[in-house]
């Protein structure tokens, strides 16, 4: 059994997940810190501070990020707490509004097709082709985040 101690929030372990949080995201999206900053509407300094883990990230920023980058952009930081982030259903791919098995159907069709040989990258997906298939990446994750969650596993 883990000691109280053990899975105590610290603003060390607040900053490092954040950290992660900018430099997983700056790599994906091929960001600058400045770049980041004017997406996200803070200073590069913010930016900056918060990936080096030498200052923590004001709430409204940790925010805009999962709206800028999408539902579980900040998971990093929220499983500090045993949780993830889920989408509400408001937005995603055709199959998100009221069907979770066609949300998800959508999303693993949008990858069968990026490894097909025709396709941008051949067998291997691309960036590019993950980018134009994101809304239903996105439903389709959301619609299984929902149907764990609807048995308690979440």
């Amino acid at each position: 059994m883990a000691k109280p101690n053990d899975t105590l929030v610290t603003t060390e372990r607040y900053r490092h997940a954040v950290g992660r949080i900018i430099a997983a995201i700056r790599k994906a999206e091929g960001l600058s810190d400045r770049q980041m900053a004017q997406r996200l509407d803070c200073s590069a300094g913010t930016i900056r501070n918060a990936r080096i883990e030498a200052t923590s990230l004001d709430p409204a920023v940790l925010i805009r990020i999962e709206q800028q980058f999408g539902p579980g952009a900040i998971d990093p930081l929220l499983a500090l707490a045993g949780v993830r982030c889920l989408a509400t259903g408001h937005g995603g791919g055709k199959g998100a509004a009221g069907n979770p098995t066609l949300a998800i159907v959508e999303a693993l069709h949008g990858i069968v097709e990026m490894q097909a040989a025709h396709s941008e990258g051949g067998r291997r997906i691309t960036n590019h082709e993950l980018r134009q298939i994101l809304p239903e990446l996105r439903a389709g994750r959301a619609a299984l985040d929902a149907l764990i969650a609807r048995v308690g596993e979440g």
